[in-house]
């Protein structure tokens, strides 16, 4: 019970537990992204590092996280149209704690988070509505086919497992026609219906993202939005290992929850996806 006890007094503080997972993330994730532009970033996480090292007790300014932004940028300024939604996102998140190591208030740090959240998850609202392939069902319907999502479990489906090899044949075989031709393929549904339960998972989709960043925007600290939030990155982590990107809401939802159990569920979460990235099961 003591050892209990103890883990129930690391996690009550949001904003400490919080930024240490963040900054385990950043770890990571710097180190799958070091091999672009390598040559600029070695002397710029060298000297960061070594200034880390030799004074982080003797200086206010926040070297370490500085040295992560900076890396983050380069990225952003060299790879600006592939890096992922999650990098922006994680540059924000940063800034924040930046910010936070000098003006050390600690609502302005949450309003901020609470805010970042809301605007990630309305704005993937937003980019589905627009989407007329996603909103009729066909991205889903399109993806399930080739097994690029649920695919963990077509694993224990032999017969849809080959379908989907089938699927990806064909699609593959398209690839290297030439477009002119404007040849087509016809691809066989995994699963019976297969439109029509695209056409739901995709608005369903969509609706528990609308409950989520309302929720997040009207009590952030209420039990009920965690419980919505915890429940949408689970979600999501079943259809698509989308780690980098399910890590970073569940780091947020921690610095915004109260409950400690829901607190517990988000560091598992969060650990688990970073386990993946480093791995590369998931999609840093």
């Amino acid at each position: 019970m003591r050892y209990w006890s103890d883990i129930k007094n690391t996690l009550n503080d949001n904003i400490e537990v919080a930024t240490h997972l963040l900054l385990l993330m950043l770890g990571a994730y710097v180190f799958i992204m070091a091999e672009n532009e390598r040559l600029l970033k070695i002397p710029i996480l060298f000297t960061g590092l070594l200034i880390w090292f030799l004074t982080c007790k003797k200086i206010k300014h926040p070297i370490i996280w500085i040295t992560f932004f900076v890396l983050l940028f380069i990225d952003i300024c060299y790879s600006y149209f592939w890096v992922a939604n999650h990098h922006f996102m994680l540059m924000f998140m940063v800034l924040a704690i930046i910010f936070f190591n000098y003006h050390k208030r600690h609502e302005v740090l949450l309003k901020n988070v609470q805010i970042l959240l809301f605007i990630v998850v309305i704005t993937s609202v937003f980019q589905k509505l627009m989407s007329t392939q996603f909103m009729n069902g066909n991205f889903y319907y399109y993806m399930m086919n080739r097994g690029s999502i649920f695919g963990v479990f077509f694993n224990f489906l032999p017969e849809n497992l080959e379908l989907i090899k089938s699927n990806s044949e064909s699609i593959s075989v398209l690839h290297d026609t030439n477009p002119n031709n404007a040849e087509s393929i016809l691809l066989k549904d995994v699963f019976s219906n297969l439109g029509l339960i695209s056409l739901i998972f995709a608005w369903t989709t969509v609706v528990v993202e609308f409950i989520v960043a309302i929720t997040i925007l009207w009590k952030p600290r209420s039990n009920g939005t965690h419980l919505f939030l915890t429940m949408m990155i689970l979600g999501i982590l079943c259809t698509r290992l989308e780690t980098g990107f399910m890590a970073l809401l569940a780091i947020c939802g921690i610095f915004l929850c109260s409950n400690f159990k829901l607190k517990l569920l988000y560091i598992i979460i969060v650990i688990g996806c970073i386990a993946l990235m480093v791995t590369k099961l998931g999609y840093h």
